[in-house]
């Protein structure tokens, strides 16, 4: 491309308002001239309208240029035109220094990331802005990641290196876009005939219904080239700026004769594999507390939603509707990103939405363009489908790997410590090596045959956990309460009987008794003092005043709200069957496979109580009835299968005879499913040990390892 040496009419704006013509012998900057298609321009009401069809190369016309011959008398005003650019970007740049703003240089597209959003379902508030393509680069393929994308925002806190840091590198303008930038007026300075070839131009471009005062906002400028032919030039940013700033990208359209010629600055090297990111228009109007945006495929629909919606933030993309991962990077910030494509590009909308992450995105599905309904008068309908007609991509019911990266990460670390949970077993310390913890919004399950001792089990499970601060509801619908406690409280002063026993071998020699003998009567208030003073409170139901007239639902909605207000950290069910057969006791027409039906049902609900408030429930299921010689398995358990598809973990208790003594039994206790802990124990390897004395149990492990 050659430079020209032409005869131009510079117009002038002065002090006093003033304007002074007068000849220049300038220097045309370089183009890059690509023909607007009829893709962008579509929307013109009658057909003569249109500049031409882009479905047929063979109505593009290219125009030449005449060149006209250079004088030179006319070099001294060149010069004097030259120290007026110079004096405009020194007035930037004290509005830099004062702002604390210089713009970037570029970084790279590794450093891409997402932040999630806190609060996707806050009112819309003021409407901020839409993006769409503000390059023109309508053609260009997609674009994949760009090694020029900057930190996000980068304007609202200075200027940044490739690491998001300060940098001291000043911003140098491209000369092209410098010189048309300073050779430019506000189009609503503009005057005479002047004014007169630029509304001809913005009828042209479907934008005579912008105000000037929403053109002015964004910075968009007019200009008259040397044959007195309009533009309009598009700025697009990549940081706040000024209005006499120089832009680090501009997009003109400048009308030739009953045509359009589109020219994007700064002119991109054809060698490089990707189109060099030179920002976004309307970008420079962000502020550090706009958390929603529209983006748009081009300045029109921009221009069109912030005309007509008093001020929202509207953006049009740089490369139109293709997914350019440059952009990604001055998104970050927002929570709601409404997409306004034009129907047809609906797909590339979804595109973008996936990209920016689908949580915060909103699909405008709507026939009609902005520009279009603000030509036809209906700018009403404008706000009217970005409130009422968009469409969440993704419910927040849905989730991505972004929306949930910072809680994978915080699994990953703390990995460990979320294992062991509330609390580790002290009386049962085997458990601990392999089931980690005891670990809040879980379901265990307990089974095990009849009289194998599941009741005085699982009352010094829960003993061991409450004495170390875990509150606990303990429902038992098959024993007396009184019972429950008597056995928690002869199991809470069992270490002391057995640290006596050691100490004493005959009860002459003063051998304590268990607390439940009449001997030891006069130490039972002194306990029950101890008892009552626990680290975590224990709160037991009382059956029979509790069931009357409810059912399964009633039932597992109360133990819910107690769980809520009295912040319960761990709830056992003993037992689902005789839990289920009291409520259906008065209905004689009850069956067994409703009886199956009300267990799932309290399953569930315990489940999701569970999930919901972080609560551990222990829940004792008996098993069907099996031969003796039988060992206990998933397949066992009574009822239908859910129970052991909704718990956590399923332990066991199977019995055998003593090989030397028939008359005796040995315990143990089998883990059939750890979910988490990943450890199972499915043989006679985990021996309880039960002393009748004190009701308790010691595990032993006759594991190697």
């Amino acid at each position: 491309m050659c430079l020209l040496m032409t005869v131009e009419v510079e117009l002038l704006i002065i002090a006093d308002g003033k304007s002074l013509l007068r000849d220049g012998n300038k220097s045309k900057p370089e183009k890059s001239v690509t023909w607007i298609d009829l893709d962008d321009f579509f929307i013109l009401p009658e057909p003569e309208e249109v500049p031409y069809d882009s479905d047929s190369d063979s109505d593009i016309v290219f125009r030449n240029y005449p060149i006209r011959p250079a004088y030179e008398k006319y070099e001294a005003d060149f010069d004097d035109s030259a120290t007026d650019v110079e004096e405009n970007h020194a007035i930037d740049s004290e509005f830099d220094e004062e702002a604390g703003y210089t713009d970037q240089p570029e970084s790279s597209g590794d450093e891409l990331s997402f932040s999630k959003s806190e609060d996707y379902d806050k009112p819309l508030g003021d409407i901020y802005r839409i993006t769409e393509s503000s390059n023109g680069s309508f053609d260009d393929g997609f674009c994949t990641t760009s090694s020029d994308a900057p930190s996000p925002r980068a304007g609202l806190g200075g200027s940044s290196s490739d690491d998001g840091a300060m940098s001291s590198v000043p911003y140098q303008p491209d000369p092209q876009i410098k010189y048309l930038w300073n050779d430019s007026v506000d189009i609503g300075d503009m005057i005479g005939l002047e004014m007169n070839d630029m509304m001809q131009l913005r009828i042209m471009l479907g934008v005579e219904r912008i105000s000037t005062d929403t053109l002015s906002r964004y910075n968009v400028r007019g200009h008259i080239d040397g044959y007195d032919q309009p533009a309009v030039l598009y700025p697009r940013y990549r940081g706040i700026a000024s209005r006499l700033r120089i832009p680090s990208g501009l997009k003109v359209i400048r009308k030739i004769g009953p045509k359009m010629e589109k020219e994007n600055y700064p002119i991109q090297d054809e060698t490089l594999p990707r189109p060099k990111f030179s920002g976004i228009f309307g970008y420079h109007m962000v502020t550090a507390s706009d958390r929603m945006v529209v983006l748009t495929t081009n300045e029109r629909d921009a221009l069109a939603v912030y005309e007509a919606t008093d001020g929202a933030l509207a953006f049009a993309l740089p490369q139109g509707e293709r997914v350019d991962s440059s952009v990604f990077p001055y998104l970050e910030d927002f929570d709601q990103i409404y997409l306004w494509f034009p129907i047809r590009h609906l797909d590339y909308a979804k595109e973008w939405g996936t990209a920016l992450n689908a949580s915060r995105c909103f699909l405008v599905k709507v026939a009609d363009r902005p520009i279009e309904m603000v030509r036809n008068n209906r700018n009403t309908e404008v706000k009217q489908a970005i409130t009422s007609r968009s469409v969440r991509m993704r419910d927040k019911g849905f989730r991505s790997m972004t929306d949930i990266r910072e809680e994978v990460k915080a699994d990953l670390i703390h990995s460990s410590s979320r294992q062991h949970g509330l609390a580790q077993w002290k009386r049962f310390s085997a458990l601990n090596k392999y089931l980690l913890g005891f670990r809040p919004g879980e379901l265990t399950v307990l089974t095990g045959g009849t009289g194998f001792g599941k009741t005085t089990f699982l009352c010094e499970y829960a003993l061991d956990l409450f004495t170390q601060g875990v509150r606990t509801l303990f429902c038992s619908f098959e024993m007396p309460e009184e019972k429950i406690l008597k056995w928690m409280l002869v199991q809470y002063a069992a270490p002391s009987h057995l640290r006596s026993l050691a100490r004493t071998l005959t009860f002459r020699n003063g051998l304590k008794l268990p607390l439940y003998r009449v001997e030891y009567s006069s130490a039972i208030d002194s306990w029950l003092d101890k008892f009552e003073r626990t680290k975590g409170p224990l709160t037991i139901l009382k059956t029979d005043e509790f069931l009357m007239n409810k059912n399964i639902t009633d039932i597992a909605k109360a133990i819910s709200q107690h769980v809520i207000n009295n912040g319960c950290q761990h709830v056992v069910i003993d037992n689902l069957q005789f839990l289920v057969n009291q409520t259906t006791m008065a209905d004689d027409s009850s069956s067994g496979f409703e009886k199956f039906h009300h267990q799932d049902r309290f399953v569930g609900l315990m489940r999701k109580m569970a999930t919901d408030h972080q609560v551990h429930v222990t829940m004792v299921v008996h098993p069907r009835k099996t031969d003796s010689d039988t060992d206990l398995d998933i397949q066992h358990f009574g009822g239908s299968a859910r129970v052991t598809q909704e718990a956590d973990n399923v332990l066991a208790i199977q019995r055998r005879r003593d090989d030397k003594d028939r008359a005796k039994f040995r315990k143990f206790l089998y883990i059939l499913k750890n979910r988490y802990g990943g450890r199972k124990i499915e043989s006679d390897q985990l021996e309880m040990v039960f002393q009748p004395g004190t009701y308790s149990h010691t595990l032993i492990d006759h594991s190697r390892n």
